[in-house]
Parts: C-alpha cells; structure tokens; sequence
C-alpha cells in the first residue's frame, strides 16, 4: 500500500512538472489534461515494466520518451510549438521518475 502512494505522490509531482512548458507555450487546455494524466500514470507504468539492456537509470526517460510519441504527434496538430517541449520535458520527467522511484521504493 506505501508503495502505491509514493507512486501516485511521484505521479502528481511529475504532472505538474511536465505542463510546465506547455503553460509558457500557451497550449491548449485539452493537451494540459492529457499531458497530465500521462505523467501522473508514467510511474506506475515505469515501475512495473521490465526492458531488458537497458539500465535502471535510463528506463523512466526511455519508456516515458518513446510512450509519450502519440501524445507529441496528436499535439502537433493543433500546436506545433508545443511538440518539442513537451517530449524533452518527456525525457526529463522520465528520468525524474526513475531516479525518485530508486530512492524512494
């Protein structure tokens, strides 16, 4: 049980880590809730996925990278500003969660 709330601890300060940019970049409020659920269940998700050749400090930015595409894509249909932000802040959110997850759980 102490594990699934330092999850969803580490989900919500990752959401609000991750709509930073797009708050700066003025994006649209639909992209803001979906930018947030994704990183509110990337630890979970992180957590529970095993890649093989991959290191544990590499795994957050590397899963949450690559799950978060779809997401840059439906984006940049409607703002093409905000693609490049929100998969750095992908990357970095990624590492975030792993790190946090390492040290906490």
């Amino acid at each position: 049980m102490k594990g699934y709330l330092l999850i969803i601890l580490i989900g919500l300060v990752a959401a609000f880590v991750g709509i930073l940019p797009l708050i700066r970049r003025k994006a649209d409020r639909y992209l803001y809730l979906a930018a947030f659920v994704f990183y509110l269940i990337m630890p979970y998700v992180v957590y529970h996925i095993s890649v093989p050749g991959i290191p544990w400090w590499l795994k957050g930015a590397v899963v949450t990278f690559f799950l978060s595409l779809p997401l840059a894509v439906s984006a940049g249909r409607g703002n093409k500003r905000c693609v490049f932000p929100l998969l750095v802040m992908s990357v970095v959110v990624g590492a975030i969660i792993t790190f946090l997850g390492h040290f906490l759980l």
